[in-house]
């Protein structure tokens, strides 16, 4: 894993969530895409963990929220996210 580019993805995430959505939020989603993103690339829970918690220095509530969830789970949870963001 590059850890400079998966920073700046995380980062990414983070700077482009919709402004209407909380801090709690933005890295609800942050941390739901960085999760997805590194079990596709054939990461290992143990090295997402660390990364996220030793790395970005992330909630760590948040991340063992969402460590373990499916794909469809965490695609889910990033759309709830995404819809509370555009809800009038």
């Amino acid at each position: 894993m590059n850890k400079v580019f998966m920073s700046g993805y995380y980062q990414g995430v983070v700077e482009t969530a919709p402004a209407t959505l909380s801090a709690a939020k933005v890295e609800q989603l942050a941390v739901t895409m960085t999760i997805l993103h590194l079990r596709l690339a054939g990461e290992s829970v143990t090295t997402i963990h660390d990364f996220l918690a030793n790395d970005i220095h992330a909630d760590p509530r948040i991340i063992n929220k969402y460590i373990n969830l499916s794909a469809n789970k965490l695609r889910f949870s990033q759309a709830q996210v995404m819809q509370l963001a555009f809800k009038e």
